[in-house]
C-alpha cells in the first residue's frame, strides 16, 4: 500500500488476474449484435441499427446492458457515492422500492444554499466510501474525532461529508455523525449497493492520518500545513474496493449485489499542475477501469454504464451551459435504462428480431434465411418458430444472436416469435418469414421438406 493510507487496519489483498475468457464465449460474444463498431455497405433495415457507428447517431445513447440480477420489489438498497447515487434513489423511491440510504433522520438537518439535504451524504473518493462503511460496519472502526476541522467562530466542519450543510458547534457536528454511522449500518440489511465513483484527486489529513472526502475555503488558510494532496492511482482505488467488498461480505446482506458506475460530471477544478481537461480525463478514465476490473472479479459486481450514456450523446442535449451539470432529459434517460434492465417489475427496454433475406428470393434450390434478435433486461429469452400455423418449436435460446434457417420451399410461412422466457407467457417481438412462388420448376428437381437447425 502507498504511504500515508489510513492508520486503521486495512484488508490486505493480494490483486489477482481476472478469469480468462473461453474460445465458445469469445465466440458467443463475437456474434453478438452489439461486437460490430462497423460494417462496408451495412443495412441499416436488417442490423435494426444496432452497429456502434448507427447507435452513436441517436441524440441519446443507449447502450446494450446485460443485467446479472435482477432487483426484487421486497429488496432494501442502499447507494454510495457522488451525484448518481441520489438519482437512483429518486428513481427507485418513485417505484415503491425502500432506499435506506434516504433516511428521514436528515430531514431535519439545515441545507446550505437549497442544496439537495443528502447531497451532503456524497462521497467522492473510494477512500471516503470505504471510510464510511469501516467506521460503521468494523467494531474495531473508529471515526477520528481529531479530523474533524475547527473553522473559527465557535463553527466545525466534517471533512467526510460534503459541505452542503449549514456548519454547527463541535457538539452539533458530532451529533450529525452519529446519525450518519447510524443509517449507513442499514447497509448490512440492503441486498443492493449501488456505488458510484467520482473523483481521484483526494487529500490527506496529515494531523490525523486519514484521507478526507471534501475541503472547504478556510481550511487550508488556518491549517497550512496539514493537508497534502494525493493524485491516487489504479492500485490505490482498487485495493479500496476490493476492502469495501470485503467489508459488505463480511458484514453485509447474504445475498449482496454491487452496482458501480462512474459519475459522468467532471472536476469543477484541479489541484494538480495538468490542465482540468486533462486532469479529469485521467480521473474518469482511471475510475472506469478501476469498475470494470473489479466487476470482473466478483459475480456479485456489476457495472452500470452511466457514464458511457452521458459522454456518447448529442452534447448539445447533454448538458447545461457549464459543460458539467447534466441536463434533466439524460438523466431521466439514464435512471430508465437502470429501471428498465434492473428493475423485475418493469417490462424489458428493448427487443428487436430480423430475418435477412426477407422475403427469401424465388428459384430453384430451397433458399435460406439469416434470423437475428437481442433483448435487453431478458437473459431467459428464447426465439420460437411455427411452420404453415403449427405447434410452435424452439428455434435458439439465447438473449442475442444469429442462426440459419434452411431448406425454404415456396408458399411456406415461418412465424417466428422471440419471448421474454421459455413459458413463452410475454412475447416481445414476432416476425414472418416467407418465399413467394416461382414460375417453373424443372421436372427433375422434387420438392424438398424445409428444415431448421
Amino acid at each position: 500500500m502507498r504511504e500515508g493510507r489510513n492508520s486503521e487496519a486495512r484488508i490486505s489483498l493480494r490483486i489477482e488476474m481476472s478469469r480468462p475468457i473461453t474460445t465458445t464465449e469469445a465466440r458467443r460474444n463475437f456474434v453478438s449484435p452489439y461486437s460490430r463498431w462497423y460494417e462496408k455497405q451495412p443495412l441499416p433495415a436488417e442490423l435494426n441499427g444496432t452497429l456502434a457507428c448507427q447507435r452513436l447517431r441517436e441524440p441519446l445513447f443507449t447502450p446494450a446492458i446485460s443485467p446479472g440480477f435482477k432487483l426484487q420489489p421486497e429488496d432494501k438498497v442502499f447507494a454510495m457515492g457522488s451525484c448518481f447515487a441520489r438519482g437512483v434513489e429518486l428513481a427507485l423511491i418513485g417505484q415503491g422500492i425502500e432506499v435506506l440510504s434516504r433516511a428521514v433522520e436528515f430531514d431535519c438537518f439545515p441545507a446550505m444554499n437549497n442544496e439537495l439535504k443528502l447531497g451532503f451524504t456524497n462521497k467522492y473518493n473510494t477512500f471516503a466510501i470505504y471510510n464510511e462503511l469501516h467506521w460503521a460496519l468494523d467494531p474495531v472502526g473508529e471515526f477520528p474525532r481529531d479530523s474533524v476541522v475547527d473553522i473559527g467562530n465557535g463553527t466545525f466542519y466534517d471533512p467526510h461529508t460534503n459541505p452542503a450543510l449549514e456548519l454547527g458547534d463541535f457538539d452539533e457536528t458530532m451529533r450529525r455523525r452519529e446519525i450518519i454511522r447510524s443509517v449507513t449500518r442499514r447497509i448490512s440489511m440492503c441486498r443492493v449497493v449501488v456505488i458510484t465513483l467520482g473523483l481521484v484527486e483526494v487529500w490527506r489529513d496529515k494531523t490525523a492520518n486519514v484521507f478526507i472526502n471534501q475541503v472547504i475555503p478556510g481550511m487550508f488558510s488556518r491549517y497550512p500545513d496539514r493537508y497534502e494532496l494525493h493524485a491516487t492511482n489504479s492500485a490505490d482505488n482498487l485495493s479500496n474496493l476490493e476492502a469495501i467488498h470485503q467489508l459488505l461480505k463480511q458484514f453485509g446482506h447474504h445475498d449482496v449485489q454491487v452496482i458501480v458506475t462512474v459519475s459522468p460530471v467532471p472536476l469543477v477544478a484541479t489541484f494538480s499542475a495538468d490542465d482540468v481537461v486533462i486532469a479529469n480525463t485521467y480521473s474518469k478514465s482511471l475510475l472506469r477501469a478501476v469498475a470494470q476490473e473489479w466487476a470482473a472479479k466478483y459475480e456479485n459486481v456489476h457495472y452500470f454504464p452511466s457514464y458511457e450514456i452521458v459522454q456518447n450523446s448529442d452534447p448539445r442535449l447533454t448538458w447545461e451551459e457549464d459543460r458539467r451539470h447534466v441536463k434533466g432529459e439524460v438523466v431521466q434517460h439514464i435512471m430508465s435504462l437502470f429501471l428498465r434492465n434492473y428493475f423485475s417489475g418493469l417490462p424489458v427496454t428493448s427487443a428487436k428480431l430480423s430475418a435477412s433475406p426477407n422475403p427469401v428470393p424465388d428459384g430453384i434450390e430451397p433458399g435460406k434465411t439469416t434470423i437475428r434478435w437481442f433483448c435487453h433486461g431478458a437473459p431467459d429469452a428464447a426465439v420460437y418458430v411455427s411452420r404453415n400455423g403449427a405447434e410452435e418449436v424452439l428455434f435458439a435460446k439465447d438473449p442475442h444472436g444469429s442462426q440459419e434457417l434452411s431448406g425454404i420451399g415456396t408458399d411456406v410461412t415461418y412465424e417466428f416469435s422471440l419471448y421474454e422466457a421459455p413459458d413463452r407467457k410475454n412475447r416481445l417481438a414476432q416476425i414472418s418469414v416467407t418465399r413467394p412462388s416461382f414460375s417453373a420448376v424443372p421436372a427433375s428437381k422434387p420438392d424438398r421438406v424445409p428444415s431448421w437447425r
